[in-house]
């Protein structure tokens, strides 16, 4: 009976070392790539309605922005 209870202990102790951060981390990688993607996104698409370009050079061409 010990030698099967050690087996399953050894067997629960394989199972667990699986368990952790780093795979959940690794797992989240492409969701915060995503995230920060999607916000870029939205921060691009804001200075565009506000100024009418996305070239930084131009002056600001919107009449309800005052300087």
């Amino acid at each position: 009976m010990n030698e099967r209870e050690a087996q399953e202990q050894r067997e629960a102790a394989a199972r667990d070392k699986g368990n952790g951060w780093v795979p959940v981390f690794l797992q989240w990688i492409p969701s915060m790539l995503l995230a920060l993607v999607m916000v870029a996104a939205m921060f691009f698409g804001m200075y565009y309605i506000e100024h009418g370009t996305l070239d930084i050079t131009q002056p600001i061409t919107n009449e309800f922005i005052t300087q």
